[in-house]
């Protein structure tokens, strides 16, 4: 649906535009308002998809309003600029990705708070992850048990939801120095950027660095959350798991099952970031 708005509403996160000859409304969900609230104005042109119309309160009436699926493109007419473009947009996100040399796809298991109540501090106690170039080769592929500093971290119910083997973990985890060594060289040596899936691995890192007092090997330029990515191209609602994605990918018979190992999650990382990417090439 492509026209101009007529009036707004913004207490209620309501637009209006007159469609058929009948003012009709138009209702921004949280995850849109809070994007796009502040600059729909009278008189902006907006190109948009709506949703099966739904029911809300507007000044103690029950009104009937159509949802914003997502945003096509929202132009001010005077003086005339583009304010938000999603082919631009998905051309700007293809753009960037392609600028870079190597890709580090990084996947961490931490440590869950137990059954009792009280103060928990995540801790990374698996590590997996594949170094490519930015033709998609592997570089280095790793995986390994990182031993944790607190007694408490490998608890019964970080053992359960893991399914971690206790006699693996503790025979074969190594001191997180090495991990962060290791983690040194390769952003020394080919300075990546980091693909993650989602924020949790990205906020276990930086919370890793001040457990353990030791200077900061990344900050947040050098991240690429895969599932923001996603959600950005495809306009979804709501997060995505990552094996949901890579279920859209690949044929049912190549599907894995999923089973918390940091390694097999940071390959399917790399599986869905290739098919995401052959994806956004195709696609004029």
């Amino acid at each position: 649906m492509k026209t101009f708005i007529h009036s707004t509403n913004p207490k209620h996160k309501i637009f209006y535009c007159v469609v058929n000859n009948k003012k009709e409304p138009f209702y921004l969900p949280n995850r849109l308002a809070k994007v796009f609230l502040t600059i729909l104005k009278k008189g902006i042109l907006v190109d948009f998809e709506v949703g099966q119309p739904i029911k809300r309160i507007i000044n103690d009436n029950i009104v009937h309003v159509y949802p914003v699926s997502h945003f096509n493109l929202i132009v001010q007419t005077k003086p005339k600029r583009v304010l938000y473009d999603l082919k631009q947009l998905r051309l700007d996100m293809k753009k960037v990705l392609k600028k870079y040399q190597h890709f580090l796809f990084l996947d961490l298991e931490m440590s869950m708070p137990g059954y009792r109540r009280g103060p928990h501090i995540p801790e990374i106690i698996q590590v997996g992850y594949i170094l490519s170039d930015k033709k998609g080769e592997v570089l280095k592929d790793n995986g390994y048990f990182v031993r944790a500093l607190k007694e408490d971290a490998i608890n019964k119910r970080t053992i359960k939801f893991l399914d971690l083997d206790e006699n693996k973990y503790f025979g074969k985890a190594i001191d997180y120095d090495l991990f962060y060594n290791d983690l040194e060289d390769i952003m020394k040596a080919y300075k990546p950027q980091i693909v993650t899936w989602g924020k949790n691995d990205i906020q276990a890192l930086n919370i890793s660095y001040e457990l353990h007092k030791v200077k900061p090997l990344t900050n947040d330029k050098q991240f690429i959350d895969l599932l923001k990515l996603h959600k950005d191209y495809f306009n979804l609602p709501n997060d995505i798991g990552l094996f949901d994605a890579y279920k859209k990918y690949y044929k049912p018979e190549e599907i894995l099952i999923q089973d918390h190992d940091a390694r097999m999650d940071a390959i399917i990382t790399k599986d869905v970031f290739d098919a995401f990417m052959n994806l956004m090439h195709s696609t004029k």
